[in-house]
């Protein structure tokens, strides 16, 4: 059997202070899986590592997400549009996703009807089909480049706007969404009951999506969106195992699966909001995430 274990988060991502951050760590599992490993580092982005599981790049999403949510994916174009909570520190404006944030369905259409009101003669319209999950579906191709969310999260927003030939427009109507969302009487409401304003939007996901190359015959992981691409591969998907014992009685229930991907991302919130009590915590009290 062949395992792909993936570990988003495992390694510090600010180098000026890893080893201050690292010291004292005793990782005896951690460090016994690497030393029987080949390490060949490689200069890349979360979203094109999570996309190299399945052979290709993280893109296309958007129409693969809203064909799931049974919108209307072919009638024009579509955009994932997830509300977010962007943060002004110092000289930075910092992003968060509705990870840290309650959000209650209410709450999102109320908020996309606003954005549609305003945006009409824009030719955007906003749908929020979950709380945590907004489109906006555009009448032609945006004509510019758009950061996964994923990698944009705990970083300056102003390294991730969007790019290409109508970037800077995109940018404009990001602006005016943040502007419009920051005075709506819900995100009032909410900073009232001490919770965090869903003050903009995030834009990416467009583009032509291709159905993954690499095939699992089982993946174990909590992400929503890697859920997506592994059904697009015919792949049976399932939440990821908190304990060895979990993976074990997978493994005995289907001997004969022979390629597992297993993807714990117990790392990744704390590494992104660089949370370093909590990403050592967690490390030190799992090892790899399943012992």
């Amino acid at each position: 059997m062949k395992l792909t274990l993936a570990l988003p988060g495992l390694t510090w991502l600010d180098h000026y202070d890893g080893a201050e951050v690292c010291k004292g760590l005793q990782l005896p599992t951690l460090q016994h899986l690497l030393g029987r490993a080949r390490c060949t580092p490689q200069a890349t982005s979360l979203s094109a590592m999570l996309g190299s599981l399945f052979g290709q790049p993280r893109q296309g999403m958007a129409a693969l997400a809203a064909q799931q949510a049974n919108l209307d994916f072919g009638n024009g174009h579509w955009l994932i549009a997830d509300p977010v909570h962007v943060r002004i520190d110092r000289d930075r404006a910092l992003l968060a996703d509705i990870g840290v944030m309650a959000l209650s369905q209410q709450e999102a259409e109320q908020l996309t009807a606003t954005l549609n009101q305003h945006f009409a003669d824009d030719g955007l319209h906003f749908v929020a089909p979950s709380p945590g999950r907004w489109f906006v579906q555009c009448q032609h191709t945006s004509q510019a480049r758009f950061t996964p969310l994923v990698d944009a999260v705990g970083e300056n927003v102003n390294d991730h706007l969007p790019q290409g030939e109508h970037g800077l427009e995109w940018s404009r109507l990001l602006n005016e969404m943040q502007m419009l969302l920051y005075t709506h009487p819900v995100n009032d409401q909410r900073e009232a009951r001490g919770e965090l304003p869903v003050n903009s939007v995030w834009l990416w996901g467009e583009g032509d999506f291709t159905p993954p190359a690499t095939h699992y015959d089982r993946v174990l992981a909590d992400d929503a969106d890697l859920h997506l691409l592994a059904a697009t591969s015919q792949a049976a998907v399932e939440a990821a195992p908190h304990a060895y014992t979990g993976l074990a009685e997978i493994l005995a229930e289907h001997p004969q699966e022979q390629n597992l991907l297993l993807v714990l991302d117990a790392l990744q919130a704390p590494a992104q909001y660089r949370d370093a009590w909590g990403w050592r915590e967690t490390l030190s009290r799992t090892g790899i995430g399943l012992v």
